[in-house]
C-alpha cells in the first residue's frame, strides 16, 4: 500500500494521539489540508497564527498532552514564533507541521522561500527537516518525542511542500523516539547524591519545598513528601495548582518580597529548601528578589538550571517524579509529627488575607480588582480553568485567586506575552467543554488577539471573558509613574465592548462599581454562549508583587542612576 507524504503526516498524527490540530490553510499546505480531513482528530480553523501557537500551547498545559499546530511557511511560521518562544522559555511541549520550499524544483525566489529553520531554531528546542516522503512519519514522530522527552519545549518539523503529493511505497514504521530523544527521556536522578539530598533533608529542623511547573504531573508525590515531613509549599507562578492552595501546608507563591507575604514570613524560618523543576527565573523572583536560602536543595531535568541563579548546597539533575519516588523510599521510614502550631498559623493567615479583601470598603466609581477575583472564585468550580495575559490582571490573579487544580492556571511566564489569554481560553474550552473557563484578559491584551472570540463562537463554545479595562497599559503606567514621574504612550483608544460583542454575536455585560460584581458574574458563568464581562477597573494601589519587584530592580541599580532618576523626578515635580 502506498502513502502520500499528506497521508503520512496524519497516520503519524494519529499514532500520537492528537486530539486536534490548529493553524490555517494556504497554497503550499492544501495537500495536508486535504489530507486532513479525513483524519482521526479535528482540524481547528485560528484566525492568527500566532494564535495556533497560544492554542497549542495552551492545550499542552492544559491537558498534559503536546499540541500541534500545522501552519503555511514563511509569514505563518514566523508570525507563530512568539507563541513558540513561550513555549521554548516556559518548557511546554509542542510540534509545528510547517511545508518548506519545494525540493524538486531548482527555481529560486519561490512563495513564502526564507531560511525558515534558520529563523526559528534559537525560539525552540528542534527544528528537523524532511528530505524525501520516507522522511516523513519518523520525523514527525522523532519532533513529538523531542518535544516531551528531558525539559520538554517546541519541535517544528519542515516538510518541503511536494512531498505532501509524492508517495511512499513502504508502509509507515511504529512510532518510534530517536536516539538523542531516547537519552533525553531516559535520565534518571544520581542514587548516590539522592541519598545525600534525604541525610540532608533529615538533618534540617524545617524544610520548606518550592515547585515549579515542571512537578505538575508529580503532585501527588509532592502532596505526600510535604505531609511526611510537614514542609510548606510554595509555587512558582507556573506551577501554581502543584498542591491545593487551601491544602494545610501551602503558602501561595513565590517566598521573596514579591511573593506570597505569607509564604516569605513561613520559609524564613526554613533552615533548608528543596526546589523542584524550577529555574529561579526573573518573574518567578520578583526580578530576582528572593534571597538565598541557609541552605537550598535544587533539582530540575536541565542541568544548566541548577545553581545558576541562586546557590545552592546540593544540586541534581532529575525528573521530579523521578526524584520525588527516591526521596518518598529513603524518608518514609522517619515521618514527621503533624505541625499542629505551623498548619494553623498558615490557616490563620490565609483567612486573614481574604477577609481583608472581603472587609475592604467598596468602590461605586469603578471595580476593585481583588473583590472583583475573589468574588469571582467563590461562583466558580474548583477545577475551573483560568488563563491570563501579562500585565497587570495577572499579579492580581496570583495575589487575589487562589488555584485548587493542577492545570487550571494557564499563563505567559518567562516569555511574558501578551495577546495569550484568549487563544489559550479557547483551547482550555475546546480540550474541556464541560469546565468552566475564564479568560482574564488586559484591554492592551484583548485588542491584539481578541479576534479569536470568532473561533469560540464558531465552535458553539461559552467561555467567559472577564475584560479588565482601564483604558491604558496598566503594568507599563505603574512602572513609568515609579520610575519617571510621568507616563508615555500608554493610553488606549477601546472600542465599545457592547457593540463589538453584537458584531460577534456574544453576550455582553459591564460591571461597573463593586455592589455589581457578584450578580453580574453569575449572569455571564450561565451563558449559553460566549460572554464578554467589561469590568471597569480602578487600581487604587500596587499588587505585592510589583512592589516587590520594582524594589528588587531598583536596588540593583548603580547609586549614580538612582540618583539621577530621583533628580529628574523632583525637577519635574517642581516644574509642574
Amino acid at each position: 500500500m502506498t502513502w502520500t507524504g499528506a497521508q503520512l503526516v496524519v497516520k503519524a498524527l494519529e499514532a500520537q494521539g492528537v486530539e486536534r490540530v490548529f493553524g490555517l490553510p494556504g497554497v503550499q499546505n492544501l495537500e495536508l489540508y486535504d489530507a486532513l480531513k479525513d483524519a482521526a482528530f479535528e482540524a481547528v480553523l485560528v484566525t492568527h497564527e500566532l494564535c495556533a501557537a497560544f492554542m497549542a500551547d495552551a492545550y499542552s498545559r492544559s491537558t498534559g498532552k503536546v499540541g500541534c499546530s500545522v501552519l503555511v511557511p514563511g509569514p505563518g511560521l514566523t508570525n507563530a514564533s512568539t507563541g513558540l518562544a513561550e513555549s521554548f522559555l516556559d518548557s511546554v511541549p509542542q510540534v509545528v507541521i510547517v511545508p518548506g520550499p519545494r525540493n524538486d524544483i531548482e527555481k529560486g525566489f519561490q512563495l513564502h522561500q526564507v531560511r525558515q529553520l534558520d529563523a526559528i531554531r534559537p525560539l525552540v528546542k528542534a527544528a528537523l527537516h524532511a528530505e524525501r516522503v520516507e522522511d516523513v512519519f519518523p520525523l514527525v514522530s522523532e519532533a513529538f518525542a523531542l518535544a516531551r522527552g528531558g525539559e520538554p519545549g517546541p519541535a517544528v518539523v519542515e516538510i518541503p511542500y511536494n512531498l505532501f503529493q509524492e508517495k511512499a511505497t513502504i508502509p509507515p514504521p511504529a512510532p518510534a523516539a530517536s536516539k538523542l530523544a531516547q537519552i533525553q527521556s531516559g535520565l534518571a536522578p544520581e542514587e548516590k547524591r539522592l541519598k545525600e539530598i534525604a541525610r540532608a533533608i533529615e538533618q534540617a529542623k524545617q524544610v520548606g519545598i518550592y515547585a515549579g511547573f515542571g512537578a505538575t504531573d508529580a503532585r501527588a508525590l509532592l502532596v505526600r513528601l510535604a505531609e511526611l515531613l510537614q514542609a510548606p509549599v510554595a509555587t512558582t507562578i507556573a506551577g501554581r495548582g502543584v498542591i491545593p492552595e487551601d491544602h494545610p501546608l501551602s503558602v501561595g507563591f513565590g517566598f521573596g518580597p514579591a511573593g506570597s507575604p505569607l509564604a516569605e514570613e513561613v520559609f524564613g524560618g526554613c533552615d533548608l529548601v528543596l526546589a523542584l523543576a524550577c529555574k529561579f527565573g526573573e518573574v518567578a523572583t520578583g526580578a530576582y528578589g528572593i534571597k538565598p536560602p541557609r541552605n537550598l536543595i535544587h533539582v530540575d531535568i536541565n542541568p544548566d538550571v541548577l545553581g545558576r541563579n541562586l546557590p545552592a548546597s546540593l544540586t541534581l539533575q532529575g525528573d521530579a517524579r523521578d526524584v520525588l519516588e527516591g526521596l518518598l523510599e529513603e524518608l518514609s521510614r522517619s515521618p514527621r509529627p503533624v505541625n499542629r502550631p505551623l498548619q494553623e498559623r498558615i490557616a490563620r493567615e490565609r483567612q486573614r488575607y481574604f477577609r481583608t479583601i472581603e472587609q475592604s470598603p467598596e468602590q461605586s466609581d469603578g471595580v476593585n480588582p481583588a473583590r472583583l477575583l475573589w468574588e469571582l472564585r467563590k461562583l466558580l468550580a474548583r477545577d475551573a480553568i483560568l488563563t491570563t495575559d501579562s500585565g497587570a490582571h495577572q499579579f492580581w490573579v496570583v495575589s487575589c485567586f487562589p488555584i485548587f487544580a493542577a492545570r487550571s492556571y494557564l499563563t505567559p511566564t518567562d516569555y511574558q506575552s501578551m495577546g495569550y489569554s484568549i487563544p489559550a481560553m479557547v483551547s482550555a474550552k475546546m480540550a474541556f467543554p464541560s469546565r468552566q473557563v475564564i479568560g482574564v484578559v488586559g484591554d492592551g491584551g484583548f485588542l491584539m488577539t481578541g479576534s479569536e472570540i470568532v473561533t469560540a463562537l464558531r465552535y458553539k463554545l461559552n467561555p467567559v471573558v472577564l475584560l479588565f479595562n482601564d483604558g491604558e497599559l496598566g503594568l507599563i503606567r505603574e512602572a513609568q509613574d515609579r520610575i519617571y514621574g510621568r507616563t508615555s504612550c500608554i493610553e488606549l483608544l477601546n472600542p465599545d465592548y457592547e457593540l463589538l460583542a453584537r458584531a460577534y454575536g456574544a453576550n455582553y455585560f459591564c460591571i461597573q462599581s463593586d455592589p455589581e460584581i457578584s450578580a453580574i458574574l453569575r449572569q455571564a458563568l450561565a451563558s449559553d454562549r460566549l460572554a464578554i464581562v467589561d469590568a471597569r477597573v480602578r487600581y487604587r494601589e500596587h499588587t505585592r508583587y510589583f512592589r516587590g519587584a520594582a524594589a528588587a530592580s531598583m536596588s540593583r541599580m548603580p547609586l549614580g542612576l538612582k540618583l539621577r532618576l530621583a533628580a529628574r523626578r523632583i525637577h519635574r515635580m517642581f516644574r509642574m
